[in-house]
Parts: C-alpha cells; structure tokens; sequence
C-alpha cells in the first residue's frame, strides 16, 4: 500500500500516539477505536504489542436472505408484508433486472418528510414536530418520563398536520411518530403500551410511500421491544432483514448500529462469541464522530461480551483504550455500569480485592438510584467473590439481604424462585460459584430493563 493511501487511510503515528496516551478528546478518539476494532493490520502492528489482540474480526457472512412471507410469523407485522413487497419492487428495472447501480449516498435513518410548504404555518408545523421526535431520541437514556411526553407530544402533532400534504407522505411522518412514542413506551418500561403504537406505527407505514428506511426503523425498534421480551429470535429475524435493507439502500451507518443492536440481542440471549462478532462490526461500519454515545454503548457491551466468554486480557485493555470517550459521553447510570464491568474483569483476572471494591461502589449506587434488580445482580457476582475465597457466611447473609429486598420490592416471583433455590444450595451445602453465576446469568436474563437501557 502506498503511503498517500495509507495518509488518507489510517489514523497517523501521531494520532495513534496521542490515543495511546489518552490525550485525545472522546470525539477524537471515538473514530480511531472503531477503526481499530473493524481489524486494521497496519495499525496493529504500529500498536503492538497492546492492540492486536483487541480488535481482530472475522468476515460477516453474506447478506441475509430474507424469505417470502417471513414477516407473516411476527403478529406485528403483517402490516409490514405489502410494504416490504413494495420495497422490493422498487429495487427491480422495468425490465425485471435487479438495479446493479453504486449505493445511494446515505440519508438519515428516519428522514424529515418534506412538508409541502417551506415557509408558513403548515412549513412550522412539520418542523416542530421533527423537532420533538429528535428530541424524544435525546431523552433516551436520561429521562425516560420526558421521553414519553415529548413522544405523545410529536403524536398528537404529526395527527393535526395541515391535510394539504401528499396522503403518502403524511403517513410516512406519522408512523416515525408513532413509532417513536412506542419506543418510548418501551423504554419506560410500558412493554403492552410499545407494542400497541408500534403495531400502528406499522400501519400507518402501510398506507405512506414505502420508504425502505421507514421500514428498516420500525423493524429495529421492534426488535428492541422483542428483546425486552426475551423472544430473542424475533428479534434477530427482524434485525436481520433491517440490516439487508441499509444495505441495499447504502447506509452504512446504519446498517453498523443494527449490527450492534444485534450484538445486544444475542449477548443478552447469552450466545456471547456471535454477539463479540457482530458489536465489533457494527463498530467498524458506524460513524463514531457522528454518534460517539453510539460507539461508547457499543464498546461497553463488547467489553461485558468479551469477559463472558474469556478474553479477559483484550477486555481489559478495550476498556483502559475507551476511557477517554467514556468519560464525557457516559451519563451517572453509564457511569455505575462502568464501574461494574470493571468489577468483573477484575474478578476474573483474580483482583479480588480490586473487584470487591467496584462491586460495593455499583451497589451502593444502584440502591441510591433504587435500581434494586440491577443491585441483586451485582450482588450475586460479589457473592461469588466472596465464595471464591472462601467467606461463606458472608456469602450467605448477602443472599438473604437479597432475597429480602427482592420480597419487599414485589419483584417478580420467577427472580425470587431463582434466590430461593440459591439459598437452598447454602442450606444443603451445595452452593458453588457456577451456581452462583447460572443465577445471575439468568436473573439477567429474565429482567427486561438492563437491555432497554443498553439499547442503542
């Protein structure tokens, strides 16, 4: 490879320098660790020995294919069966070839509808109801309540547009809005509320222009809600056939984040090898510098995946290398997951002392957030600790205070089953450290609410 190319390619000596060192800012660094992760030889080899064993990946497999009549398996989406249908056909000459054009340059993942006046009353209209349903997706992770008005706001707005504009397009506006607020819904914890706007979100798109993007959004955000309510194979079929459709329309972007959403999916239904791949391409695909909240979701949850499935030592210097954008993009309750996960590369690297200081700093924040299930998790990962070393009766009591909490809180029975039967172990002197830890992977597994926080 020529020099110019490698200029214009790679991240210079310099800037691989200054992001060893952590003088770069989060918004400098974020591009250089995705570029890293996406598998860059010579990059590597200019970082040696710390980064080749961070961030190799193996090639994605071909484009899914997406079969005839699949979206009629999800009770949503039968809806989406005449949109999809017109999709394809627009990617069809009217010759009957498939188009072998170059991508299209890429477009926003929801994109304004244009009103069908610039200026005036109709014009401010659309735009303050833009305004809101970008503002609804900023409130994510940090106002969940905010979220849902801002959400029914942009709704009852999108419903009261001006009728002059094209029937097509308005639906098309509509069902981002609905789709949004089902989103919105389901990060607050309304599961039965998301899945019904959802449901009309879909409709609405049934009746608008087709707008292959429309499509692909309704399928992650429904994908999102399927994995907050464990049908985990829903959720990776609809993942998939979004992923085919940014790609057929050239949004790399995109297409990067439902890689990572994806990742999530499959780390949360603990096929944690697939998930490493897929988070680590996603991280290749997306643009860091237009979403560094993005990559920093991502790479946390590449780190988690990373410690189950034993690269503890790549683990820990993924997360030394993304301290830098963690520290200015990640928000309190980022922060305490941050502080766990460093907990639990610990741990596994046998740094007891160091991981039962993290674990006690995330519980005790987790309980002042009253975050009681994220706590038990927490727990039971120190409890682990501790029965590693030995310090049974402490163990023991943590799981009482546990399972009291968990009774107190109306937490749902199949989780206090799950601490019972823990509790048994002790009783019958059964107890190990991978019971321990099958409780937790599956107190994890049934709780919806660490995923919808993860998701991107």
């Amino acid at each position: 490879m020529a020099e110019g190319d490698r200029a214009e390619k790679h991240p210079s000596p310099a800037e691989l320098d200054r992001f060893l060192l952590g003088e770069m800012s989060p918004r400098q660094a974020a591009p250089i660790l995705t570029h890293l992760i996406h598998g860059c030889e010579y990059c590597q080899q200019r970082m040696e020995p710390t980064a080749s064993m961070l961030f190799g990946t193996g090639e994605r497999p071909v484009e899914p294919v997406l079969e005839a009549g699949a979206e009629y398996d999800f009770p949503l989406f039968k809806a989406l069966a005449t949109a999809r249908r017109f999709v394809a056909d627009r990617s069809t000459t009217k010759t009957g070839t498939r188009r072998t054009s170059a991508p299209q340059p890429l477009r926003r993942e929801a994109p304004i509808a244009e009103p069908p006046l610039a200026v005036g009353t109709v014009g401010k209209d659309w735009e303050r109801c833009q305004a809101f349903i970008d503002q609804c997706r900023a409130l994510r992770s940090s106002d969940p309540e905010n979220m849902v008005l801002t959400a029914r706001l942009a709704v009852v707005m999108a419903e009261r547009l001006d009728g002059t504009a094209n029937a097509a397009t308005l639906a098309d506006f509509q069902a981002r809005a609905w789709g949004e607020l089902g989103n919105a819904r389901r990060v607050a914890d309304d599961l039965a509320g998301a899945e019904a706007d959802l449901s009309y979100a879909v409709q609405r798109a049934a009746q608008g222009t087709g707008d292959p993007q429309l499509l692909a959004r309704l399928m992650d955000l429904t994908a999102s809600l399927y994995t907050d309510q464990r049908r985990f194979d829903e959720a990776t079929r609809l993942l998939d056939m979004a992923f085919a459709i940014y790609e057929r329309e050239g949004d790399r972007h995109a297409a990067g984040r439902v890689l990572i959403s994806k990742g999530l999916t499959t780390g949360y239904a603990f096929d944690v090898e697939p998930a490493v791949a897929d988070i680590s391409e996603g991280l290749g695909r997306i643009d860091a510098a237009r979403d560094p909240r993005l990559a920093m979701v991502g790479i946390h949850n590449l780190i988690w995946c990373l410690v189950e499935c034993g690269k503890v030592e790549q683990a820990e210097s993924l997360f030394a290398h993304s301290q830098a954008l963690f520290s200015t993009q990640a928000e309190r309750l980022d922060r305490i997951k941050r502080i766990w996960l460093e907990g639990r590369i610990a741990a596994a690297l046998v740094h007891d002392e160091r991981a039962e200081q993290r674990f006690r700093e995330a519980r005790m924040n987790f309980e002042e957030l009253e975050l009681f299930y994220d706590m038990a998790l927490v727990s039971l990962d120190m409890a682990a600790l501790w029965l590693r070393a030995g310090r049974i009766e402490e163990t023991r009591e943590l799981i009482d205070e546990t399972l009291t909490v968990f009774r107190s809180r109306g937490i749902r029975r199949e989780a206090i089953g799950l601490l019972l039967m823990v509790r048994e172990a002790f009783q019958k002197r059964q107890i190990t450290e991978a019971i321990l830890r099958s409780a937790a992977s599956e107190l994890l597994r049934l709780e919806g609410s660490p995923a919808r926080r993860s998701s991107v």
